[in-house]
């Protein structure tokens, strides 16, 4: 069963601790309720046990106060990945569709924070790894693939495992955090439309890009650009999001299922 693209950021979160006050603990308690009679017999169906088993996680969460903390940062950062698309389609569309200069800012903007939010996912993820099972690892020093080889030869953590090698060998991701680097470290990206591919360009032909533009043709190959940088890209960064949740939804269940043996 795979809920997670129906769950709003947050809930990830409130189904682990939860946090949330009324609200949030209802709605977890429905998407938690509705997976257990999916995967249990429903003749026995208990409300009490889910309760029970709630109690017995939040319990051990609280015992994991800085897996907690990073258990908010995950969700916030859900909750940002859906904005910066939400925005991004806006500005394209909308927004700026008679302003192909506004646009390419916009839209540079965009995407550029979603790699990096993707580049800090991981991260965040091997923070809550490393505080909910008790890795002991330093905060400044921990990242996924210290995690995941810390990890491979306890049983107990096989799913946990298997969850993570998929984040950290997943191509898509994989790319988003190459491209990171290069922004970071090298230059900036840019698409041109017509080539199917990104392209790294100089902070300095970036601004002689702004300074020769002009003139009615050139408007027109920008937008052009534009359309279809929105077109090459816009389905791979909504697959990485949708990925994420699944991600995201699985490591929770996973979580709770150790809490459950602990």
């Amino acid at each position: 069963m795979d809920d997670s693209n129906d769950l709003d950021p947050w809930l990830y979160t409130a189904m682990l601790t939860g946090r949330g006050g009324e609200l949030g603990d209802a709605r977890a308690f429905a998407v938690e309720h509705l997976a257990w009679f999916v995967s249990n017999d429903p003749d026995d169906l208990s409300p009490r046990n889910i309760k029970s088993e709630n109690a017995r996680v939040r319990e051990w969460m609280d015992r994991h106060p800085d897996g907690v903390k990073y258990c908010f940062e995950l969700d916030a950062i859900h909750e940002d990945l859906d904005w910066l698309l939400f925005e991004w389609d806006t500005d394209v569309g909308v927004r700026y569709n008679n302003r192909p200069d506004l646009m390419r800012k916009a839209v540079v903007y965009h995407v550029h924070n979603y790699h990096y939010r993707v580049h800090a996912y991981r991260d965040k993820v091997a923070q809550l790894l490393n505080a909910c099972l008790d890795l002991g690892r330093s905060e400044r020093k921990v990242n996924a693939a210290d995690v995941l080889k810390a990890i491979a030869r306890n049983p107990e953590h096989r799913t946990i495992h298997d969850l993570l090698c998929g984040l950290i060998n997943d191509e898509r991701v994989k790319d988003i955090v190459d491209r990171r680097n290069a922004i970071a470290h090298r230059a900036l990206l840019v698409y041109k439309s017509g080539k199917d591919k990104w392209q790294v360009v100089t902070a300095e032909g970036r601004a002689q890009e702004y300074f020769d533009i002009g003139g009615l043709s050139q408007e027109t190959q920008l937008f052009s650009d534009l359309a279809g940088f929105h077109r090459h890209e816009s389905q791979t960064l909504r697959d990485v999001t949708s990925f994420l949740k699944g991600f995201r939804y699985d490591l929770t269940r996973s979580l709770r299922q150790l809490a459950l043996t602990q």
